[in-house]
């Protein structure tokens, strides 16, 4: 019987084969890098082959390549296996495209896209495969930052800085007015349940009329909305500033309310009122066109949706507004403000 086949290793030879671990090397190399320290550390070339389920030759070639090249002989020498059908730039090429693009892409669809445009063949599977590296399949969100007017929106960016500092300094009430809507059929979502079967929910006999939210945000203290059948209209709009207006006199400190520039914020009615609000101590900052995402409101109604309401079907209007309610509740208590509904009163108002 001949002698037992074993390498040595220094300190540092060790050591960067211990660290290809933590690398981005192929996993074969890995193993590779393995089987050298497990065999300088005693190991028999059986004991390693019985540990990787190798066979004992493949352990014992991995050896002799060490003993040969070095670190250089745990990569594959190049012109070994088949030949990629496609280069880096393909990928950057597709990348580009879902970044740029208006519109959206599944893996079909960008297979054709890569022959047609580049002449580069590969299938939907093996594209989904390549572009796990760098690409994700994500849920896509609505936009209108095209259409945004760069100047305006750092100007009115830095104007709202300067209002959440005094804000923060106690020296105005700043809060942040918006409106939403719901609906007593929830869009299909994603859901953990049985592997091989669907879950399915029963929608209500009618999908029922849109249940509208008008509320008021205050960071950390308080939330104050009110609910209504159909759209909100402008007397809702006023009776809800009315009573901010109220409240403001009532404490003597200025307060601000952040909005956009929908219709019922700026029609003929409301603009009347504007002097009479801002005599009581109630002011409006208008955010610029297509600037939604300045109002941090929006990711309540995005939370409230997605978390306290989504994959849900309800009989009814009553029991949607319930559950509206519920979910206000439930967003006060886990951000540590409270929660206050309006009921309306549109005798009151005119």
């Amino acid at each position: 019987m001949g002698a037992r086949l074993r390498v040595f290793l220094t300190r540092e030879q060790d050591k960067t084969l211990l660290n290809l671990r933590t690398t981005d090397a192929p996993q074969k190399v890995k193993d590779r890098a393995e089987v050298i320290r497990l065999n300088a550390h005693g190991w028999y070339v059986e004991k390693i082959a019985a540990h990787f389920n190798w066979t004992p030759q493949t352990v014992r070639e991995i050896l002799h390549k060490w003993q040969k090249l070095g670190l250089e002989g745990l990569w594959e020498l190049p012109g070994r296996g088949g030949k990629t059908k496609y280069s880096e730039e393909d990928i950057v090429f597709l990348e580009e495209c879902l970044k740029k693009e208006p519109r959206t892409y599944n893996s079909h669809q960008l297979a054709q896209k890569l022959s047609s445009d580049r002449q580069v063949k590969l299938s939907p599977d093996r594209l989904r495969r390549v572009l796990k590296k760098g690409v994700i399949w994500k849920r896509t969100r609505k936009s209108h930052k095209g259409k945004q007017d760069p100047v305006i929106r750092e100007k009115k960016q830095a104007d709202l800085d300067m209002l959440e500092l005094a804000a923060a300094a106690g020296e105005i009430d700043l809060k942040y007015l918006d409106e939403s809507g719901f609906c007593a059929w929830s869009e299909p979502s994603y859901t953990y349940y049985q592997r091989g079967e669907q879950k399915r929910l029963e929608q209500s006999k009618r999908r029922g009329r849109r249940l509208s939210i008008i509320g008021f945000l205050q960071p950390i203290i308080s939330f104050i909305y009110g609910l209504v059948i159909g759209g909100v209209d402008r007397k809702s709009y006023i009776q809800m500033m009315e009573l901010e207006a109220l409240d403001a006199q009532k404490i003597g400190r200025i307060r601000v309310i952040v909005q956009d520039n929908g219709p019922i914020h700026r029609c003929k009615q409301v603009q009347q009122l504007w002097s009479k609000w801002e005599q009581m101590g109630l002011y409006i900052f208008f955010l610029p066109k297509y600037c939604s995402e300045m109002n941090p409101i929006e990711l309540e109604w995005q939370h409230l949706k997605k978390d306290e309401l989504a994959g849900k079907m309800f009989d009814d209007e009553l029991e949607l507004a319930y559950a509206v309610i519920d979910g206000v509740q439930a967003r006060g208590e886990k951000g540590n403000y409270s929660t206050q509904r309006v009921k309306f009163n549109f005798n009151s108002f005119g």
